[in-house]
């Protein structure tokens, strides 16, 4: 790449903080990778460098360019090796929680509740029990159900931005009830923390331990901050911690305080705004290249948040803004230099119909007139693709229904994020009212796009089943359905599930008859015939099912223990949140890459696309009608500063307009050539103020296009060149059978939750705790039992059950360090994370051990220390498969982890090895072959594994192979009958 003079100022700039402001398209992942790059050739300690990205889909592009710059330094001669080794690229929470791991071993049982976790875990806890429960309840105060449980959160999310101590709520009930969330969150055998927890809980942990509070600012030197305009009050706490409250690690922010759009969310525009007043030795670098779009472009959005009074509309801009100008640049090879990028008449369009139907019907016509166009690409020149196109929105709920009606009747592929559809489709109502009807409740259904709600009892449940069964088997969707079966099947299993009389909220919690909801759903979908045919059922109709199966599982994994009667629970989360916010199934298949993208502007941060589409350009949806509006919380008015809703004549209505015009800024700048900026009329409405201050010399109020005709060529999809992320267990899945994990991975079906899930991560991690100690001294039976008794937990188990499995990890462990006593001499390190790349992969995992390598040939040069990998294989009793069997799978593992100890942490991987735990006999370590060959074979079993799944091969192997009698999706694969016929006739 070709940098410019300020890029160049950015990359090579040392001793200070940095402030780089980083306009759209300015090529700051490329500035900032290169940075950390030459770090790197300057002996800066990979481990000293962390670098903070807004979405984990951002951290993978930066390690790749960063990974791609050391590469090239390597080829100069000015590094030894390649690997990130242990530099951390990525999001703020999962730092933190590694960091917490690290600090302190009991974290380690700790896992994430993520939004929907989250919701699940309160709906299910909602009532007093006896004590037991949060008693929201209590909280109400005229509103439902639903409505607390969301003023809830949000008064979570607003006491962790202020930092508001929950010893100074006033109100004693609602503190009783914060007490009782974090007392049940963080208690055996939950332990869960939501993401606002995650960072306080490292800061308190900080704050409150200064020998490891000195010893963390001491290993971090340099610390990146990407998206600086998006991080909230208490990201911006730890930033100045970690850095010795910035004067200590040098600090790096890069970010656009004309693109911080995420104030509802916390973030702090303030940070950016004021960072060269609070940090010391500040050096301010403007990158105001963009390099993405035409100069139409640029110049409508400079004007958009600069502001301009000297032409015909007044532009009011931004009331607080960093003072700078984009400008529209390309680098020119034959006269090596940087020149304008200039648009053609007939890129920018701005259109006014007469309905959203002629709207929508522009749009799809438009389309198709555009694939084929000749655009040149990064990877030459090709024909523009449906991939190549984006449909944005201020809000999906408003007109993309007519849209999509539009595209379906041309026949033009799309993917719609931020519908929230999910339960619109009659596949996902159908199981949703078969969860009600074995529960014996009403069931309700929420249409997304009007909003109504339409309740039904008993027989119109019935009614609802029969009749939607009978429409999917007439559709061919579900061949072999037959509505009186199920209805037959329904009212068995809800008898033999014997739900209780006693009213809920006086149940004890976690007694009765365990049930498992995924199973539940799994006998439906085989009564149905799912598993029947020659074929499974459609694609689409999965993929929805798929996601209604991840929010069951999602509701188990915090659940100890399911009963009967928490079917209630479900049903009510299914019914009421999951519902409203829950999307469409196969959004994330990158197999799916080629289709028209529609979503929100706020969902396309960080995204390009050669031709844009906004639509719905009114008055009343872009600028939103409801930006004055304010979240509700449970506090006092005078308990927090919040985000409120703001009366006429507030002074900070302002600040809301401009979080809209900083939208609109990022949703044209979204745009490489061709952009349509679209509204229509309707009474009451009219153009969007944005819309109608356009004013621009390239830009046509009519549908035509003075370039024409402009060269076609043969439509070619853009090159999916991101990574795909992935570990071995998701490859291991494919290569056993490809269908497997499309089911599993792409289209969400889970087998669900078990009692002993959970238990070989307990014995991973006590391991970790007996090596750590192994490298400080020797390890015994009593420590080791010790431990055992004080960490060992299983979230989805008591009892009984609980105690056998605790007493065999007792015995394996004590088994492991007297069978194997001699591991203080040459334990290097345990539980090793790491993340690398190969091919068009990026491969994360776990290596459980290192070990130190002696009598290596001392003529061997080499700077890399040797090591033998060390993967252990748990089982909780002693009957397992045979080893030959086990140790096919176990080898690759261990030869892609031999690539991985170089290639990401820089060693030199010598030996590896399998070690089998046992609890009832000898454990075994078997040696495993990590020569070159082995590599390259697992190398090209990557290679095709990745490139089978992003072009959507997933044939179904498990039958010819015999693996569907196994398989944890035999109720919704047509094959497992086959699997066991060919199976007999092998025998």
């Amino acid at each position: 790449m070709r940098y410019t003079e300020k890029q160049l100022e950015a990359i090579n700039h040392r001793g200070g903080n940095l402030l780089i402001l980083a306009c759209a398209g300015s090529g700051k992942t490329e500035v900032i990778a290169r940075r950390i790059a030459m770090l790197v050739s300057e002996g800066v300690p990979r481990d000293s460098i962390v670098a903070f990205t807004f979405t984990e889909r951002a951290a993978g592009e930066l390690k790749a360019r960063i990974r791609r710059h050391l590469d090239e330094l390597r080829r100069e001669g000015r590094l030894d090796d390649a690997a990130l080794g242990s530099m951390y690229v990525g999001t703020i929470h999962s730092f933190c929680l590694q960091l917490l791991k690290e600090m302190d071993p009991r974290y380690r049982n700790f896992e994430i509740l993520d939004d929907v976790k989250q919701v699940a875990f309160i709906v299910s806890n909602y009532l007093d029990y006896g004590g037991r429960g949060l008693g929201l309840e209590r909280l109400e105060n005229g509103r439902s159900r639903i409505e607390t449980v969301e003023a809830f959160l949000n008064t979570l999310n607003r006491m962790y931005i202020e930092n508001i101590p929950v010893a100074s709520v006033r109100n004693p009930v609602l503190r009783d009830v914060l007490i009782r969330y974090h007392n049940l969150t963080r208690s055996r055998p939950n332990y869960f923390l939501d993401f606002d927890s995650i960072i306080a809980e490292t800061l308190e942990f900080l704050h409150s331990n200064p020998s490891v509070r000195k010893e963390v600012q001491e290993k971090f030197r340099h610390i990146v901050v990407d998206e600086y305009q998006d991080v909230d009050p208490r990201q911006e706490e730890l930033i100045r911690l970690l850095s010795t409250d910035g004067t200590g690690a040098e600090v790096c922010v890069v970010g656009d305080d004309d693109q911080s759009i995420y104030a509802w969310r916390g973030a702090d525009i303030s940070n950016i705004l004021t960072f060269e007043e609070r940090y010391p030795r500040v050096k301010k670098i403007e990158l105001t290249d963009n390099f993405r779009s035409t100069h139409c472009i640029v110049e409508i959005a400079n004007r958009a948040v600069r502001g301009d009074s000297r032409r015909g509309h007044a532009v009011r801009g931004l009331s607080r803004r960093l003072d700078k100008d984009m400008r529209a640049r390309k680098y020119d090879p034959e006269s090596d230099r940087f020149v304008e990028t200039m648009a053609e008449l007939g890129d920018v369009h701005r259109l006014v119909f007469g309905s959203e139907e002629e709207e929508a019907s522009f749009i799809a016509a438009e389309i198709e007139r555009l694939r084929g166009l000749q655009i040149e690409d990064r990877d030459g020149v090709r024909g523009l693709d449906y991939g190549d196109i984006a449909v944005l929105y201020r809000s999906v709920k408003n007109g993309v229904r007519t849209l999509m009606r539009e595209l379906d009747a041309k026949g033009i592929p799309y993917v719609v994020r931020g519908t929230t559809g999910l339960f619109d489709h009659s596949e996902v109502r159908l199981f949703q009212a078969a969860f009600c009807f074995l529960a014996r409740m009403r069931c309700s259904f929420r249409d997304s796009e009007t909003g109504e709600v339409t309740n039904l009892n008993e027989a119109d449940i019935r009614d609802f089943i029969r009749k939607t069964v009978e429409e999917m088997r007439d559709r061919g969707i579900m061949p072999h359905a037959n509505p009186a079966i199920f209805l037959e099947w329904l009212a068995s299993k809800r008898r033999e599930l014997g739900l209780s009389a006693l009213p809920r909220g006086r149940r004890p919690r976690g007694v009765g008859r365990r049930i498992y909801p995924q199973d539940l759903f799994q006998e439906m979908l085989e009564i149905l015939g799912a598993n029947r045919g020659p074929e499974p059922w459609p694609d689409n109709v999965l993929y929805n099912l798929g996601r209604f199966s991840d929010l069951i599982t999602r509701f188990e994994s915090v659940h100890q223990w399911v009963t009967p009667q928490d079917l209630w629970d479900l049903n009510y989360f299914l019914g009421t949140w999951a519902s409203r916010k829950s999307e469409e199934g196969g959004l994330d298949d990158p197999s799916l890459q080629n289709a028209v993208q529609i979503m929100t502007v706020h969902q396309s941060k960080g995204l390009e696309w050669p031709v844009v589409f906004l639509p719905g350009l009114t008055s009343r949806r872009f600028p939103s009608q409801k930006r004055y509006s304010g979240q509700e919380v449970l506090l006092e008015d005078d308990e927090y500063i919040g985000r409120r809703s703001l009366g006429k004549n507030d002074p900070d209505r302002i600040l809301r307009d401009d979080e809209e015009r900083r939208l609109w800024y990022v949703a044209v700048t979204r745009c490489r050539k061709f952009l349509y900026l679209t509204c229509f009329t309707r009474r009451g409405t009219g153009p969007s103020p944005y819309f109608a201050e356009i004013e621009h010399d390239y830009v046509l109020d009519e549908n035509t296009d003075p370039s024409s005709p402009r060269p076609r060529t043969v439509p070619r999809r853009p090159a999916n060149t991101e990574l795909l992320p992935t570990t071995y267990s998701d490859l291991n899945y494919y290569w056993a059978c490809p269908y497997d994990y499309k089911l599993r991975r792409l289209m969400g079906f889970s087998p669900g939750v078990r009692e002993d899930y959970g238990y070989g991560q307990q014995i991973h991690n006590l391991l970790a705790l007996i090596h750590e100690r192994a490298k400080k001294g020797g390890v015994d039976e009593e420590w080791v039992k010790e431990e055992v008794g004080r960490r060992f937990n299983l979230r989805y188990t008591t009892g009984d059950p609980f105690e056998k499995m605790k007493n065999a990890a007792e015995r394996t462990l004590v088994r492991y360090v007297t069978e194997f006593p001699d591991i203080e001499h040459y334990v290097f390190e345990a539980e090793k994370p790491f993340e690398f790349i190969m091919g068009d992969a990026m491969i994360s995992g776990t290596i459980d051990l290192l070990n130190r390598v002696e009598n290596v040939d001392q003529n061997e040069e080499s700077s890399r220390t040797p090591v033998e990998v060390v993967d252990f294989k748990t089982k909780r009793n002693g009957d397992d498969l045979p080893l030959e069997d086990r140790l096919k799978d176990a080898s690759m593992q261990v030869v892609l982890y031999a690539i991985a100890a170089e290639e990401s942490l820089g060693y030199d991987a010598r030996e590896g090895s399998v070690h089998f735990l046992y609890a009832d006999r000898p454990q075994d370590r078997v040696s495993v072959d990590i020569s070159e060959t082995a590599r390259n074979k697992v190398r090209e079993a990557v290679a095709n594994a990745v490139n089978g799944i992003k072009e959507g091969r997933f044939p179904r192997t498990g039958i010819e192979t015999g693996r569907c009698k196994e398989c944890d999706y035999k109720s919704l694969c047509p094959g497992s009958a086959a699997c066991g016929k060919n199976e007999g006739e092998k025998g």
